[in-house]
Order: C-alpha cells, then structure tokens, then sequence
C-alpha cells in the first residue's frame, strides 16, 4: 500500500486506513440507497407497484454485497457482462429517444444550476475516493504499462463513450435521470437493468475495499478477507436502510476535504520525493510524522479557504517543505519477519 510509505505502517493503519473504510462504507450505503430509490420509483411509475424503499435498498445491497465478497474473479465475471449490455442500452435508448424527441432539444440553451467552480468541485468529491483507492484493483497489474493501459484504453473510451451518450438523452428529452429517460421512451425494464448494472459494477468495488481497509485497520488475518467484506458491507446496507442518501453532499464534502489531503501528500512522496522509482519506495515502521503532520495541515489549510478539493495542492507542497525540515523520513527499514511472512498472502 503507497500510503505506508507516507505515513508509516501505523499512520496508514490507523489514519489512512480508519478514513478509507468509513468513507467506503458510506459510498457502500450511498449507492444502495441510490439503487434502490430508483428502482422503487421506477416500479411504481411503469408497472404501478408500490415497493418500499428501506427494503429495496437492503435486497440489491445484497445482491451487490455477494459479489465483493468473492472478490476479483466475481469482478471479472460481472464486467464481462454488465458493462457491454450498459453501452448496448445506452446506445439503444439514445436512439429511441431521437426518434421520438427529435434533435430540438439539443440546441435549446441550458440553465446554470451551479457554478463551473462548484461544479468542479462535485465532480472532484465524487472522485476523489475512487482516485485514491484505485490501488486495490491495479495491483494486480503485472506493470505500471498495464495499469496505463488498463485506464486509457480499457476505461476512458467507454467513460468518455457512455458519457456523452447521456449528455445526448438528457439534452433531448430535458431529463437528467437516465434510468427515467429509457422508461420515457418505451423501455422501462432497460431502464432498471442500467440503474442495476451501473450501480452494481461500482458498488461491489466499494464493499471489496472497504473489506481490505478492515483488515489492515483491525490487523484481520488476510484469510478472513471474505467475512471482512461482508461485515462492512453490511454496515454500508444499515447506512442505506437509514437513509444516508439525505445526507450525500456533506459526506462528499468531508470526504474530498480528507481525501484530497491524503492523495497530495502520497503524490508528493512517490512521485517527487522518491522520484517515481519503485526500489526507492519501502514500508516504514511506526509513524511517519511528516506524512501525518502534512496531511493535518493540508486539512487544516484546506478549510481555512473552504475549497475542500484545494487539499490535494496544499497536501502536495507542504509534505515538500515538511519532508525537507524533518529528515531521516525516507531511511530505509528491514522488513521485520513478520512483514516478510505476510508478503503476497493477499487473497485476490
């Protein structure tokens, strides 16, 4: 894990490591109580049945859940057919929507709802724990060409892709709600098959890191990964049933305030301080109090401007001076036998 490095191996246990699994708890519960919002209502507006939104939330929580806690080769599986069948119904539902709304809607002007500054801002929260916990995926990466690969070829066309076939739906139809626009235009059983799928193949990622956070977090034995996972993924179903989704712009908030903190000061150190270079980068024992002392800063300085996403900045630059005040940060430190021992026991 980078943030060991930063941090130290207690730092990212305990600091690091405590904000990542509550925030992926919270994106876990989020997301359920999204899904099955959604699927309630659109239940009830295209077959006239009323079904309650607590329960909802709790069934495709599980159904979610099932998937993380069978990890990368349940990943796999469900990419394989989940995100070919999303673009096909997006791209379907595109069309349908031409045919029956025209091109008009496409030029009518839209109205600002918020600023470009704000809106970056959302954009950047809803980021920025994806961004940071990226980790737990491209790991597995045999190098860093296939990690760069992985993202530019297997993830931005499609992003890029989906993304702007939904700027096009919203547009002509002057509906932002996806799932509502295929209902609109005839196909309400699509409609919930994406709201599924696309909730689906991001919130098993959720309850699958917040399982490795709680292992690292509460020293779980690597072998019990599985019960990890569906213990927190239980707590984000709890979080769902109680409706957190009320709460979502302050989580995203605090989260980008902390997050964006964390992923300065790991940049900084990997990329700067060690010059980007693998064999420089080792687990510190302990604490690393420039990395801790770096991040409360950036925090700090952060909310003093009230510009959350401005964290990753001031976490950058001042782990730079910090690192350059408090030297011995980067010794290197023996493996103990322990960590030896641990070393590749992963369970993918």
């Amino acid at each position: 894990m980078r943030s060991i490095a930063a941090f130290g191996k207690q730092g990212a246990r305990f600091l690091v490591g405590t904000t990542m699994l509550i925030s992926m708890v919270g994106w876990s519960g989020l997301n359920c109580n999204v899904c099955g919002e959604s699927f309630a209502s659109l239940v009830r507006t295209a077959f006239g049945m009323e079904v309650p939104v607590m329960a909802s939330s709790v069934f495709w929580g599980i159904v979610m859940l099932i998937s993380a806690v069978y990890g990368m080769n349940a990943f796999r599986r469900l990419d394989a057919v989940a995100l070919p069948l999303l673009v096909l119904l997006m791209i379907l539902g595109t069309i349908l929507a031409f045919l029956r709304y025209g091109a008009e809607g496409l030029s009518l002007p839209s109205g600002n709802t918020m600023t470009f500054v704000q809106g970056m801002g959302l954009s950047f929260s809803f980021t920025a724990a994806g961004a940071i916990t990226s980790a737990d995926i491209t790991r597995f990466q045999k190098s860093r060409k296939d990690t760069v690969k992985s993202v530019f070829w297997g993830i931005m066309p499609a992003g890029i892709f989906t993304l702007c076939l939904g700027i096009l739906m919203t547009k002509m139809t002057g509906n932002y709600d996806i799932t509502s626009v295929l209902t609109s235009v005839g196909l309400p059983v699509s409609g919930v098959l994406v709201l599924i799928l696309a909730t689906w193949t991001t919130n098993s990622l959720n309850a699958y890191s917040a399982g490795l956070d709680a292992v690292m977090v509460f020293g779980i034995p690597d072998q019990k990964r599985k019960a990890a996972t569906a213990v927190a993924g239980l707590a984000g179903i709890v979080l769902a049933a109680a409706g957190i989704l009320g709460h979502m712009e302050t989580f995203l908030s605090l989260l980008s305030y902390v997050f964006s903190a964390v992923g300065g000061v790991m940049t900084a150190d990997y990329w700067i301080v060690r010059k980007g270079r693998k064999e420089s980068w080792h687990e510190k024992r302990g604490w690393n109090p420039t990395g801790v002392l770096a991040m409360i800063l950036a925090i700090g300085a952060a909310v003093i401007v009230k510009v959350d996403y401005s964290g990753i900045i001031w976490g950058f630059f001042i782990y730079l001076i910090v690192e350059r005040l408090l030297p011995g940060s980067r010794e290197k430190e023996l493996p103990s036998t322990e960590e030896e021992q641990g070393k590749g026991n992963e369970e993918k």
